[in-house]
């Protein structure tokens, strides 16, 4: 079964096909999602997302290679002051260690009458997440403000170990007796010929 059936149907038979970026931002009491076109677009999983044009942009989103975890920025730009003072009053309760997630989402354009018609095809697929981390705030001299947010990609805790080190004090601290990590301290660059005839 293919990944995206009506995609790749309507691609097929000739129907103009386009795809959009759409940002989900999980904050903690409402979440909040977003795509770079204009106006509604809804998905086919019953959720609207609101279209911010111009105004928005995202940098960073990579594909981590040779263990490197990217950090990704997402912006919006032309902020009301009392937006910017949201984003500073209650970052920390709302938005820091919260999830974003990066979608697309595959449309068709079907009337020529409305090209700007969006009619979703298949699902959103997630393509990224991340962690969010710190705002930045820029006033510009024409008194335009935008609001940056960090996110680190959730690969950048694959090494860190969920509330525990791999070690064998800490073993014992949470199962005493137990000899799991007893040679760990012993492996470090250690040279394992296998098999061993």
């Amino acid at each position: 079964m293919a990944l995206f059936p009506e995609t790749i149907a309507a691609s097929l038979a000739g129907s103009t096909v386009q795809c959009a970026a759409l940002v989900l931002f999980d904050f903690t009491t409402t979440p909040m999602q977003l795509w770079t076109g204009n106006g509604i677009l809804r998905s086919n999983d019953g959720r609207d997302w609101q279209g911010i044009g111009h105004l928005g942009g995202m940098a960073g989103i990579e594909q981590a290679i040779n263990g490197d975890a990217p950090e990704a920025t997402f912006s919006l730009s032309g902020v009301s002051s009392e937006i910017l003072r949201l984003a500073r009053d209650e970052f920390e309760a709302e938005v820091y260690g919260r999830t974003v997630y990066v979608l697309i989402q595959f449309f068709g354009v079907d009337d020529p009458d409305d090209p700007d018609n969006q009619r979703a095809l298949d699902n959103p697929y997630a393509i990224w997440a991340g962690r969010m981390l710190q705002p930045t705030f820029t006033y510009g001299e024409n008194g335009e403000r935008s609001v940056a947010i960090s996110a680190e990609s959730l690969f950048s805790l694959r090494s860190r170990p969920k509330y525990a080190m791999y070690t064998d004090a800490d073993q014992q601290r949470r199962f005493p007796g137990d000899e799991g990590f007893e040679f760990v301290g012993t492996l470090i660059n250690k040279v394992v010929t296998w098999p061993d005839y």
